[in-house]
């Protein structure tokens, strides 16, 4: 493996890898927590769920400081579009 000794992650890289594996961790908690039937499992579950969601939050927000990820706000009227549309299925549901 000679050709990995080449291979190195810049800052914005490795944020961007550990940003993913958090995103797959919430993925694969929330899988497994709908699976349990233990309380104590399910309980254990939630607590790693949690810390996984705060990790990954964490690193979003390093990452957005950095000025390696933009947040845009949407428009108002496409907003509102998604908001009626929540509403109808929401009233559907009801």
């Amino acid at each position: 493996m000679d050709y990995m000794k080449d291979i190195t992650l810049n800052e914005k890289d490795s944020l961007q890898d550990m940003l993913n594996l958090e995103k797959n961790l919430v993925k694969v908690y929330s899988t497994v927590m709908t699976e349990g039937v233990s309380n104590g499992f399910r309980k254990t579950v939630k607590e790693h769920w949690n810390e996984a969601v705060d990790d990954q939050a964490e690193v979003y927000f390093m990452m957005t400081d950095k000025g390696y990820a933009e947040v845009e706000s949407a428009p108002e009227t496409t907003l509102s579009e998604e908001r009626n549309k929540f509403a109808k299925v929401k009233s559907q549901l009801a």
